[in-house]
């Protein structure tokens, strides 16, 4: 009986806010892992169908003895709706009460089936359950340890059958492997397959990624040999994703404050073959950018923490059903506090990695379908920096159609079109907002002279072209040949030198 009043325990917090289904049911302190989940999701579908032969059945009015209702939800769960009953359980209180009553619980679900004219069990349950969004299984190869093309064989010898990538994924045969119309390396199969015995998963020859988080990692693409910060990075998917991306060249700083989270990281990149791969304890907001070991960060990636309300999961949905209005109130007014709190957050994340000099490309990126989160956070960051912009369209995934919503930046278009969102009900992956910053482009001076720097060795005579940049109190200038920016250096390295190029270019 321990495990049902574990999971009876599980329920309270769910119904309380305090975790999500897998966060409660995969918990440390969970043993039987698989078995919670299952009961826990089990149990919700028909939560509401439960708490009416229970209050049908005046159970709490005849006992007298105090009688936890979330155990009562479960074990009657059990008894009605799961094939193996709770005879087998072991013997307790709360088991023995639920069997003096099992003809009265019997007769209530009779009762109920015949009042909503339905024969089968699973019909009682909400049509909104029943006709919930269901994804395909989404899997990233790992292409540090293999090929999509030997991925795809090993399918097909298990009897799969290779078909063209669609648009379509509403219904996908069973038994099919796809290539996905949008994203390198990345395999479509039917929903609800489970690959956790699969030798390839074993061996992390595949990562189970969904589609939409694999989006910021391909959209920050860092050039082989890059240096790189992973801001958000735990439990690690994008981070491998990167480092694949890269070729195992390069680095990549994971940076992460959840030390356990921290250590799936570091487990899954040591298994995936990440070499290139540095995970740091702590917050991001605390790194040092002119510390001068991340002074060739030319890349960003920044996942924070969000509200994860684009995750697909209706069971979570289904515990906010029976709330008075009262309790919708005071779940509104908590909703709209947490929201801010995480902008704010999120805001800090953007506006700290401006701070860091070399960097040309920043990627933001939620699993959340709130403005709050995204297109708002977006236009605060870009309020406060002259050195950012959006990068445009066609450098963030042109052929993806859902952008971003323009009524919520004062109805402009065209920065909505930087944006990249994907709905669950429309593209059958997770729900996701993506942003890409880039350090703006500056303007050239045209000019015969060199400013008294020397310029390159030239094949033929050229115009050199002098660019100043003011960063903070420091002008820097840097020399490029036909517009092509090729090297960033400071010409001054005293307060004298400061001004009087300052004064030169004034």
């Amino acid at each position: 009986m321990n495990f049902y009043i574990q999971a009876a325990n599980i329920l309270d917090k769910l119904f309380a806010h305090k975790g999500t289904i897998k966060s409660l049911t995969l918990a440390d302190n969970v043993k039987e892992k698989k078995k919670m989940y299952a009961l826990i999701c089990e149990t919700l579908k028909y939560k509401n169908v439960i708490n009416t032969i229970l209050d049908n059945s005046q159970i709490f009015d005849v006992e007298k003895k105090v009688f936890p209702r979330n155990v009562a939800i479960l074990l009657v769960h059990d008894l009605l709706f799961s094939p193996n009953g709770i005879k087998s359980l072991s013997n307790g209180p709360y088991k023995q009460t639920i069997l003096r009553h099992e003809i009265r619980l019997r007769g209530e679900l009779a009762r109920l089936k015949i009042k909503m004219k339905v024969k089968n069990n699973k019909d009682l349950i909400n049509s909104e359950i029943r006709e919930s969004i269901v994804i395909p299984r989404y899997i990233r190869v790992n292409t540090l340890k293999t090929s999509i093309k030997k991925v795809i064989e090993h399918f097909q010898a298990k009897g799969f059958t290779h078909e063209e990538p669609t648009d379509d994924l509403k219904s996908i045969r069973p038994k099919t492997i796809r290539e996905d119309k949008h994203l390198p390396n990345l395999l479509i199969l039917p929903p609800n397959m489970d690959l956790h015995e699969d030798a390839l998963y074993l061996s992390d020859d595949i990562i189970l990624q969904d589609k939409a988080s694999c989006i910021p990692a391909f959209i920050c693409s860092p050039p082989l040999n890059s240096h790189v910060i992973d801001a958000c990075a735990a439990p690690g998917n994008k981070t491998s994703h990167l480092s694949a991306i890269m070729q195992n060249t390069g680095k990549i700083w994971a940076i992460d404050l959840d030390k356990h989270r921290l250590n799936l990281l570091k487990n899954l990149i040591q298994k995936a073959g990440c070499k290139n791969v540095e995970a740091i304890y702590g917050s991001f907001l605390d790194i040092d950018p002119m510390d001068q070991k991340y002074s060739s960060v030319g890349y960003i990636l920044l996942d924070p923490s969000c509200s994860g309300s684009g995750i697909i999961n209706r069971l979570d949905h289904l515990i906010d059903t029976s709330k008075t209005q009262e309790q919708s109130d005071l779940s509104h007014k908590f909703k709209e506090q947490r929201l801010e709190n995480l902008s704010e957050f999120q805001e800090k994340m953007i506006l700290h990695a401006f701070k860091f000099r070399s960097v040309q490309k920043i990627v933001y990126s939620t699993c959340s379908i709130y403005a709050e989160e995204n297109e708002h956070v977006i236009k605060r960051a870009l309020d406060q920096t002259d050195l950012f912009v959006l990068a445009n369209k066609d450098d963030i995934l042109p052929s993806w159609t859902r952008r971003g919503i323009s009524s919520e930046i004062n109805d402009d278009k065209g920065i909505a079109e930087k944006f990249i969102r994907t709905s669950p009900n429309e593209d059958y992956t997770n729900g996701f907002f993506v942003a890409c910053f880039v350090r703006k482009a500056v303007q050239p001076i045209n000019t015969k002279t060199d400013g008294g720097l020397k310029s390159k060795k030239r094949k033929r005579k050229k115009d050199v072209t002098i660019i100043k940049i003011k960063d903070d109190d420091e002008w820097k200038v840097n020399i490029s040949n036909d517009n092509s920016l090729l090297s960033k250096r400071s010409a001054i390295n005293n307060g004298e030198k400061k001004k009087k190029n300052a004064s030169q270019f004034n």
